[in-house]
Formats: structure tokens, sequence, C-alpha cells
């Protein structure tokens, strides 16, 4: 449980840290999550990590701390943190799969819940039209970039990271097992 709660203050630590816009560490740490971390785990704890540093992000931006449309992007991490579920005991084509797909799910959910409940570049809601939804898109692509190289990047250092720590431990075994 230590490591758990170290690797959700680690994840929070990193939205307050400067970085490029949307270049975080959220997306990837939910599909990853569903990957390895328990079934019991492998939801709520990259949930936790985004609850938690919303909650000051949130203010920090001007708005409540449990700013509703937020739950918008909340149900997207949720949904990309049950693919990797789904696809935790299939093979890594799979899960490469769904580590490509992640930032472009949260783009398109992202930007429709904008879409939906938010304003355009000249502070109007947007209109609730094709137009207006393609407007909210094309507004929203600059941020595309950032999710794409957080979320892959990311992905790859945790899925480097746990296969270090896997073999860590096997090695370990080993050693132990050698001297008995």
């Amino acid at each position: 449980m230590p490591a758990l709660l170290s690797l959700v203050a680690a994840i929070v630590a990193c939205r307050f840290l400067p970085h490029p816009g949307n270049v975080a560490p959220i997306g990837a740490f939910a599909l990853i999550g569903g990957f390895y971390l328990g079934r019991r785990y492998s939801l709520i704890v990259p949930f936790a990590a985004l609850f938690l540093s919303d909650i000051f992000l949130n203010q920090q931006a001007g708005y409540a701390a449990f700013h509703w449309p937020r739950m918008i992007d909340w149900a997207a991490f949720l949904f990309i943190g049950m693919a990797g579920l789904a696809v935790r005991e299939r093979g890594w084509k799979m899960k490469l799969g769904a580590a490509f797909v992640t930032p472009f799910f949260f783009f398109a959910v992202s930007n429709f819940g904008v879409w939906l409940t938010g304003i355009n570049l000249a502070g109007l809601p947007y209109a609730k039209s094709a137009a207006g939804l393609v407007e909210c898109y094309v507004a929203g692509l600059p941020f595309l970039r950032g999710t794409m190289l957080g979320d892959w990047g990311f992905a790859a250092l945790f899925v480097a990271v746990m296969h270090l720590a896997a073999a860590s431990s096997h090695s370990e075994g080993a050693a132990v097992s050698a001297r008995k």
C-alpha cells in the first residue's frame, strides 16, 4: 500500500510541476493502471491521483474545487482505465493499440464536454450545432499534441518501470533461491 500511495503522490506532483500544455501522466496512468495494478486498485488508484490533483488545479484556475464539467473528463479517464483492464491479459499488440487510441479518445470526449458546457475563445458559449461542435474540436487541436506526447511518453515510461521492477524482483528471487 505505501508504494501505491507514493505512486499517487508522484502523479499528483507531476501535474503541479512546470510542463508543456497537456503533457501529463494521467491518461497513461489510467491505462497502465488497468494493465498492471491489481484489479482492486486498477481504477481507484489512477482516479485518486486525478481527483486529488483536480481539486487543487480547479481552485488555481478560479473554479470550485469540484468543477462539475470535469466529471466528463473523469468519466473518460475511468473508461481508459477500463480499457486497460479489458486488454490486460491480451498481447502487446492490443496494449499498444489501446495506448495509441488513448489520447484520441480523451480528445474526442473532453472536447465534446467543452462544447456541451464551455465557452469558445471569444468567451461565448459554443453554438449547440454541428458548426459549434466543429469549432470546439478545431480549437482543441493545439492541445491534442501535448496529450499525445504525455500519454505515449508516460505510458512508455510506466511500462519500462514496471518491467524493470519485475525483472529486479525476479533476479532478487533467483539470488535468494541460489543462496539456499
